[in-house]
Order: C-alpha cells, then sequence, then structure tokens
C-alpha cells in the first residue's frame, strides 16, 4: 500500500535535545515523575519510547497526554493525535476492541475540526478501514474505504495514484466478501493508475495482481488470471 496519504494530520516530531533527558526519567522514575510539563513533549517521548518497542511507557505517557488533551476543546485535532497513538499501542498488543474505541473517538475529533470532506479525514478512515479489513471484519471496512474514496476522488482527481491504492484495498474488501461485480472494476482502475505511477518491479501491484487473479478464477475466467499471474511472479522474484 502506498504509504503518503495527503492531507495526512502533522505530528509533534522535534527532536529537541531535553526529549532524550525526558524518556530517561520516564525510564528510570515513570511519567509521574515528568508531571508538569506540556502535551507535545509526552506525546514525543511516547514516539521514542513506541519506537524502542517500550510499548508500557509509551501508553503511560500517552494516557498523560490524553489527561492534558482531555482539558483542549472538544475539536482540538490534539485530542485525535492522542487517540490515535493510543491506538496504535493497542493494535501493537492486539488489543483490537480498545482500538474500536479509541479509533470511533479520533474520527468523532477530525471530522468535528474539520469537517466531513477533509482529506485528512479521508485519511485517517482509510487507516481505521485497512484495521478492520485486517482483521477479516470487512463489513466495517466497507463503509471507512468507500468513505474516504468518495472524499478524495473529486479533490485529487481519477488518477491520483494516493486514491488508487485506496481503490485496490476496497476492491480487495468487496473480493472478500464475494462481491465480485463490485470488486473487478476497482481492480481494473487501480492497476491502470498504478501501473504508471509505480515503479514495474513494485510489491503492491504484485499483491493487486494476485488479487484480481483470485477474483477471475472465482468467476471462471482462468485464462484471464493466467497472465496476471505470471506477471505477479516476475515482480516477485525481482531481487
Amino acid at each position: 500500500m502506498i504509504d503518503s496519504t495527503p492531507g495526512a494530520i502533522a505530528h509533534p516530531r522535534r527532536h529537541r535535545p531535553p526529549i532524550f533527558v525526558l524518556v530517561l526519567l520516564v525510564v528510570c522514575l515513570g511519567p509521574a515523575a515528568c508531571r508538569g510539563l506540556q502535551w507535545e513533549d509526552y506525546m514525543e517521548a511516547a514516539y521514542h519510547a513506541r519506537q524502542d518497542g517500550r510499548y508500557r511507557e509509551a501508553e503511560e505517557l500517552l494516557l498523560v497526554a490524553a489527561d492534558q488533551a482531555a482539558t483542549f476543546p472538544p475539536d482540538d485535532l490534539r485530542r485525535a493525535m492522542t487517540l490515535n497513538d493510543l491506538a496504535e499501542i493497542c493494535i501493537a498488543e492486539q488489543r483490537h476492541s480498545e482500538v474500536e474505541v479509541l479509533y470511533r473517538q479520533a474520527t468523532e475529533v477530525i471530522e468535528a475540526a474539520l469537517g466531513p470532506e477533509h482529506l485528512d479525514l479521508a485519511a485517517h478512515l482509510a487507516t481505521v478501514a485497512a484495521f478492520y479489513a485486517a482483521q477479516g471484519i470487512y463489513t466495517e471496512a466497507e463503509p471507512r474505504y468507500e468513505r474516504a474514496v468518495a472524499i478524495m476522488e473529486p479533490a485529487l482527481g481519477w488518477a491520483h495514484p494516493d486514491l488508487a491504492a485506496h481503490f485496490a484495498s476496497l476492491a480487495s474488501v468487496y473480493h472478500r466478501q464475494g462481491l465480485h461485480a463490485e470488486a473487478e472494476p476497482l481492480f481494473e482502475r487501480a492497476l491502470a493508475v498504478l501501473d504508471l505511477a509505480l515503479e514495474p518491479d513494485n510489491v503492491r501491484l504484485a499483491e493487486i495482481l494476485e488479487e484480481y487473479a483470485e477474483l477471475l478464477r472465482a468467476t471462471n475466467r482462468g485464462v484471464e488470471a493466467g497472465p496476471l499471474e505470471a506477471r505477479a511472479r516476475r515482480i516477485r522474484a525481482t531481487p
């Protein structure tokens, strides 16, 4: 999947030296030792802890940040950033029921702050959809991908590669539910754009080709599936 979605919400990443002092204090004394610092400090320290795989420390810092964020206006995007980072911790620890609650709350904040047609909201919805798709909960992924592409298409245009990547993801969700008629034109559209936008040996192309070939075989069109599978194998065989 293409990583760069337009309009991604900016996140505090200042990398100033004092943050490492904060991280050291957290490691040695716990988050309570750092009370009185700013929301940005807790968020950045949590980021470093998460990058190092220290999820418990990261979560403790994020909970302090969440306490501070609770004092911000209801439509302050810092609330959503905190919720999304907590969701990442829960995903890493497979606490999926908590992820759903956090993402739902973050969606409400982002929509209240930016409105229902903003690209940042589309990016967030696609992230939530990908979470559900990874769990095989396609009925929850589908409406979020549908809404994301509905926001993105008029803003970005038919041939934008990020939009095409999300169409491919939506096609996959349709395909997994047996909605082949809905999935096929989206696979074709995604490939038409991504063939031009990506390097010819990009593994994402192989993934889309393989899923499209699965659909063709599921609809008794193995002759059409063969060339797609062969191309996917060539891509995967590229060093």
